[in-house]
């Protein structure tokens, strides 16, 4: 009816629609609505309710309701919940007590699992209303949702924590309730005893996962308890699950969350971290308490992590020995050799020690430096990877500690501390010096960086004065030489050297690189060229500690100026003659003055003050000598390697550009005009000096920024003449560039936007513009251009509403947009970005200042190019627009836009239809659904085109958002017919992908309503977290950039010709259109997806396989290992996306392996022999192939991957294996009896003439034929069958042969000595005549 509520409409729409649940329902509200109207009562919501709960408390309390009526039961408490909603809460407070006494009967009894689930909601939707109406749940709502929640049946205890955590966040003033939920919590953990029950079903355990959601919202001194209860879980019930998922929750609990960025909301960041040393304090000793046995892995990494957190709650707060004896505990689990233990261990130290530096604990950190002693010694050397970076935390804390004393108190606790320290360090350094190579490969990154945290904290010349560097005391041609005199400690002094004193270098260092330059000189003098390069290379490591010494110094004034500036001094003069060494100078003077300009810790702010001054004394002295040494280097370095050119000379600029901006402003300025007047003279000819053109351009462009604003102008009139010279010269090309840079420069002035009326910024863009047409520095206009915008934005922007200005605005706009339009296509991938960053802050300051038709209009000029060229770069530029400034945009404008650029699918250009396609991407993203479905016909015709296969992705991609977006009737309607396949295919995807991953999750599932929350808090910390931020536009955009590599020049995909043959398929070697996430399979996994897509498609013919193959299938793969498995045939490509698939993570037993080679999902001992045999090749550049044998028709039409007219290769290759098996079966029948002979095909040559055996490319074993007896034949009846298998091996000899060959080879023998017999009887015969 239509006066009936809310609840009961939704009751009976959800029956209408065949919902089984809601029909028994509705067919209960049919029965109270006839008595409500008999009553001659309103259908009100008051009146279900009242008669819902009238009904149930008759219902329920007849003897065998529950069972007999359990339907009606389920629907009223289904009204019943479903009704409090929309009750005022008053009402349904003040029928609570009728509602409980009804639903007793339910917790008292063992009914269904529907029933107690539904009851349980009740009472936790009444509580909530109670809270609502600003009364108290009494004990009889309370006490049977955490009797529940101990209920054998796992949905029924998750739907009691549900109530129990909407309770108790609703209680948070409410004292009473949240001490009985104290009271229950604790005895749930205190009466915990071994039992065979599951983890699951252990009350311990259900508390534990109801504290993880709960913990929050209980104050900490009720909570002491119940930390004190976890403590003698261990001692209840060993190292369960349950007592490690405990520690975990304490570990949780008392870390502190992440903190929250600047930009967040407000209400988050003014909430403080509460103080739980309390808290720490009352759970410690347990702790401390508790025995250890490594038995369970899990179980003591938490336990590791929990004590941890509770000690760095209580450093810096609380005095107590407890401390050190807990960190001795976890310190003791180094001399373990679990890897896991051993990390959780790192960790956990790790933690402690961090929060003792941040809380200023120095006695735990000073007794800390005496208890890691132990772990250096040779017992625990195979913990040495996870014990030595815990050494280094200790001292990282020192340090933190160390950088928030004053200057005052610095050097006594330096002492004090380094004296403590100094056993450690000298082991640590032992241990160096001692080290093999071979155990350098383990531990070594490890022991370095642990050794430059020591450097770090205390400085190197602590270090050094307690184990010196020995490096001239050694020969070079020792080979121990690194030990020895541990030169292996300049690199780790080169990474860690900070906040020290300058003057050490000079004092040690600078005499030692001396000493090192004169060693090299003498062994140049003596021609041994290798001893020179150590020597040098050894000078060079001593001045590249030059820039960490430099790094936020303690003593800059004192160092710099000391004996008349002896060390500035110094420093200039091998700036200006060492070109080997100009790098570490350039360094050293950069972070002089950035630890100037932004001190990073209170030491350094308080030495800030001195630091500027020094640089300002010097600075007369110092920077003109580094413009010099500019000009100097940036004319020997003229050939080069580019980039070892580029880095240097950036090196320089940067440092150039940090000592301007400490030095005065006008001796900047004046030091700019003489870099002009150079520069000048140099452009015009005046000066034979037209190669420092370059270096003189950099340098005053690199001034600019820190110039007065009364210098602006003259920046201008100097180089703006320089953008209109087009010469081939390099000189003037370079001083174009330099014009360009100057320019945008003085734009991105912070003096410019205040200063500049309208005139003089549009003034900027008639200089720009009539310098159009010579312009050959493309990337420094366009950077020129972006600058210009941005100062547009900033200066012109907020007085748009002016109409002046508005009109002035518009007008540069309608200049710029086209310039920027065209170079959005360049070849350079850097003046294409700079165009975007123009189009981009264009466009966001047009749509800012309600300038949205003009600059869409602007934008969309493009597609009325002549070129192709010109329109895709429009598409690119309305395509960003749409998707960032969309929601900005009036619906009659993106209307309008959406409905004209989606005319340009039909457009016949690839390059044009393929940006079309990118736009019409964003459209389905951004465009709501009731938008989309009038535009699908519109976007449907994508599928029209010919070149559909050159964008395969993107075309998914779209198919994808359309298929979550518009319901799935819609869209079959409306997709073409011969793309069905695609549709259905995308469909099936997309709902495995929102399938539950474990069966744990649908029990979240309360019931087809409710959005349930897990016990664990998991949704009430995401609630929490800051939503994450939208997707940009570059990651937007990602996957179309990298199909598109694929096609041509032009943008064409490498295609057969229209009307020719059909364009190869997917599968096909030669096609490149396919996108690289598909190109290649993964070897080993080439039969699970053939089985899997198998029997999917035979399930769609309704020709399913069964299950016995594949569990046969499952019961013959091998086991994975840590090892690549490769093939001579089948490379690995290291840079595709499926490499991993053949790194396994164990290597499989001998016997596994061997059967895996025959019939496994590892492939056959040639993977390719194992895919040629399911009809699967490699190409040549390693794509996997699918051999069809079906014809393809030359006069068929061009469509989709998944075309529903194609026949499915898989199938064919059912077809294929189920011929190959038959034939198996009969070969193998045949052979049933008899002996089997192998090897007599294998090894035959394959040349028709050739004889003998032939080894195949792949093959293990030696060619060679043998029989494989059968025992089973032996007997005499199978004497036939015996003797036929050997007639193929065994044949008669060769017809008119009767003599073997040892026979022949007698018989000629013996021929020749017969005829040598008669010749010598011959002889013989002539000889006695002769005599005669």
């Amino acid at each position: 009816m239509d006066s009936d509520p809310a609840f009961v409409k939704e009751i009976d729409a959800r029956a209408a629609r065949g919902d089984a649940a809601c029909q028994s329902a509705s067919r209960c509200l049919q029965a109270m609505r006839s008595v409500i109207v008999s009553s001659k009562c309103s259908n009100s919501g008051p009146a279900y309710f009242a008669a819902v709960v009238s009904t149930l408390q008759k219902q329920l309390t007849q003897k065998g309701a529950l069972e007999s009526q359990e339907e009606t039961c389920s629907a009223l408490l289904l009204i019943l919940r479903r009704a409090q909603p929309h009750l005022p809460p008053s009402l349904v407070a003040g029928r609570l007590n009728d509602i409980v006494t009804a639903l007793t009967p339910v917790f008292r009894s063992s009914c269904s699992e529907t029933i107690a689930r539904q009851a349980l909601q009740c009472l936790g939707c009444c509580a909530e209303a109670a809270h609502a109406a600003d009364a108290r749940p009494n004990r009889k709502v309370l006490k049977p949702i955490f009797s529940h929640l101990s209920d054998p049946r796992s949905a029924v205890r998750r739907q009691a924590e549900f109530s129990a955590i909407a309770i108790l966040r609703k209680a948070q003033e409410d004292q009473q309730t949240i001490e009985f939920a104290v009271q229950q919590l604790t005895q749930m953990l205190q009466t915990a005893s071994r039992s065979d029950k599951k983890a699951e079903e252990i009350p311990a355990q259900r508390a534990v996962s109801l504290l993880r959601a709960v913990s929050q919202l209980i104050p900490d001194q009720q909570l002491g308890d119940i930390f004190v209860a976890l403590t003698r879980l261990p001692a209840l019930l060993g190292q369960h699950p349950c007592c490690t998922a405990a520690f975990e929750f304490a570990a949780e609990h008392f870390t502190p969350e992440e903190k929250w960025d600047e930009d967040d909301d407000e209400d988050m960041k003014a909430e403080a971290q509460p103080n739980r040393t309390e808290l720490a304090g009352r759970f410690l000793p347990g702790m401390v308490e508790v025995p250890l046995s490594m038995l369970n892995v899990a179980y003591v990494s938490a336990f590791a992590k929990a004590m941890a957190a509770a000690v760095a709650q209580l450093c810096g707060k609380e005095a107590t020995p407890l401390k050190l004896a807990a960190t001795k505990k976890i310190l003791s689990l180094f001399a373990e050799q679990d890897p896991g233990l051993l990390r959780a261990a790192k960790e956990a130290c790790s933690s402690i020690f961090t929060a003792a530096g941040d809380g200023e604990d120095d006695q735990l950190l000073q007794d800390l430096l005496e208890a890691l002693r132990p772990l250096l010694r040779f017992e625990t050397k195979g913990s040495w990877t996870f014990a030595l970076p815990a050494v280094g935390a200790l001292f990282d804390a020192l340090g933190s500690r160390r950088s928030r004393l004053d200057v005052t108190n610095l050097q006594q606790w330096d002492a004090a501390t380094f004296q403590r320290a100094k056993p450690l360090i000298c082991e640590l350094i032992e241990v160096r010096d001692k080290s093999r190579s071979g155990e350098l490969n383990v531990y070594g990154k490890e022991l370095q960086e642990a050794i430059a945290s020591v450097i770090k904290t205390f400085g190197p010349q602590q270090v050094l004065r307690s184990m010196p560097l020995e490096i001239l005391q050694h020969p070079l041609t020792d080979g121990a030489y690194e030990q020895k005199s541990r030169s292996w400690m300049l690199l780790a002094l080169k990474d860690s050297c900070q906040q020290t004193a300058l003057q050490d270098f000079s004092n040690y260092f600078i005499p030692l690189a001396s000493a090192l330059k004169a060693k090299a000189s003498e062994a140049a003098q003596k021609d041994a060229p290798v001893l020179e390069k150590k020597y040098l290379t050894l000078l060079e490591q001593v001045w590249a500690l030059l820039p960490g010494f430099c790094t936020e110094p303690l003593d800059m004034q004192s160092a710099l100026l000391a004996n008349g500036g002896q060390l500035a001094k110094q420093l200039v003069a091998v700036l200006q003659n060492d070109s080997t060494l100009r790098d570490y100078i350039w360094a050293a003077f950069k972070r002089l003055c950035d630890a100037t300009l932004e001190p990073s810790c209170r030491l350094s702010e308080t030495l800030q003050e001195s630091n500027q001054a020094c640089l300002r004394t010097l600075s007369g002295r110092v920077l003109p000598e580094m413009l010099n040494v500019y000009i100097k280097m940036h004319t020997e370095m003229e050939g080069q390697d580019p980039s070892r050119v580029s880095f240097s000379r950036q090196q320089a600029l940067g440092a150039i550009a940090s000592y301007a901006q400490l030095a005065e402003a006008n001796y900047v300025g004046s030091i700019f005009k003489s870099l002009v007047a150079k520069w000048l003279k140099a452009t015009t000819g005046e000066e034979t000096g037209g190669s420092d053109v370059p270096a003189l351009g950099d340098l005053a462009t690199a001034l600019i920024p820190y110039l007065g604003t009364e210098h602006l102008e003259l920046v201008i009139r100097v180089f703006a003449p320089a953008l209109k010279g087009a010469s081939e010269d390099k000189a003037m090309a370079s001083a174009q560039k330099a014009g360009y840079r100057a320019i945008a420069a003085v734009m991105r002035h912070q003096g410019a936007a205040s200063k500049w009326q309208v005139a003089e910024v549009t003034s900027l863009w008639s200089t720009l513009k009539e310098a159009r047409q010579t312009c050959t520095a493309l990337k420094a206009r366009l950077l020129c251009l972006q600058a210009l915008l941005s100062l547009l934005e900033s200066s012109l922007g907020p007085r748009c509403t002016e109409a002046k200005v508005r009109e002035e605005y518009l007008q540069c706009l309608t200049t710029i947009i086209p310039e920027v339009l065209f170079h959005l296509r360049d070849q350079s991938t850097a003046v294409r970005e700079a165009a975007r960053e123009s189009l981009h802050l264009a466009a966001t300051t047009a749509i800012h200042q309600d300038l949205q038709a003009e600059i869409v209009t602007l934008v969309s000029a493009g597609l009325a190019g002549l070129s192709r060229h010109a329109k895709a770069a429009a598409l690119d530029a309305l395509s960003r627009l749409l998707y960032e400034h969309h929601s900005k945009m009036a619906p009659d404008l993106r209307s309008r836009l959406i409905n004209v650029v989606l005319l340009l699918l039909e457009d016949r250009d690839a390059q044009v239809w393929r940006a079309v396609l990118k736009f019409t991407k964003v459209v389905v993203f951004v465009v709501p659904k009731e938008g989309l479905l009038d535009l699908l016909p519109k976007i449907l015709r994508l599928f029209e085109s010919r070149h559909l296969a050159s964008a395969k992705m993107l075309v998914r991609s779209i198919v994808e958002r359309l298929v979550k977006i518009l319901p799935e009737e819609v869209l079959e309607e409306s997709f073409p017919k011969a793309h069905q396949p695609l549709l259905r295919h995308v469909q099936k995807q997309l709902a495995r992908k929102g399938r539950p991953k474990t069966v744990r999750e649908k029990v979240y599932e309360a019931d087809d309503w409710d959005d349930a929350e897990a016990p664990d808090g998991r949704q009430a910390k995401a609630r929490n977290k800051k939503a994450p931020e939208a997707e940009t536009w570059d990651s937007f955009k990602a996957g179309d950039e990298a199909e598109a590599d694929l096609a041509d020049a032009d943008g064409d995909a490498k295609m057969a010709p229209e009307g020719g043959e059909k364009a190869k398929k997917r599968g096909r070697g030669g096609d490149k259109n396919e996108p690289p996430t598909e190109s290649v399979m993964a070897h080993n996994a080439v039969q699970a997806l053939l089985d899997a897509w198998e029997a999917e498609s035979d399930e769609e013919d309704h020709q399913g396989r069964g299950r016995g193959k594949q569990g046969k299938r499952k019961r013959t793969e091998v086991a994975a290992s840590t090892w690549i498995q490769e093939d001579g045939d089948v490379p690995i490509d290291f840079m595709s996306a499926d490499a991993a698939h053949s790194v396994l993570t164990v290597r499989a037993p001998p016997s596994k392996r061997i059967r895996g080679t025959q019939v496994g999902s590892a492939g056959a001992e040639n993977q390719v022999d194992a895919l040629r045999r399911n009809g699967l090749r490699f190409a040549v550049d390693g794509r996997l192939v699918v051999d069809e044998t079906a014809e393809v028709k030359e006069d068929q039409p061009q469509a989709f991957s998944h075309g529903a007219e194609k026949p499915k290769a898989l199938s064919q290759l059912a077809s294929q294996r189920k011929a190959r098996a038959e034939a198996r079966a009969k070969a193998k029948a045949a052979r049933k009896g008899v002996h089997l002979i192998k090897g007599l095909d294998t090894y035959k040559p394959g040349r028709k003439k050739a004889q003998g055996d032939a080894k195949r490319k792949g093959s293990k074993l030696e060619p060679f034929a043998y029989v494989r007896l059968n025992p089973k034949v032996t007997k005499e009846k199978f004497k036939t069958k015996a003797t036929e298998t050997f007639a193929r091996v065994v044949q008669g000899a060769k017809k008119g042969v009767v003599k073997g060959m040892k026979a022949r080879a007698r018989e000629q023998k013996l021929k020749n000595a017969r005829e040598a017999k008669k010749k010598k009887q011959a002889r013989s015969k002539v000889r006695r005549v002769g005599l005669r």
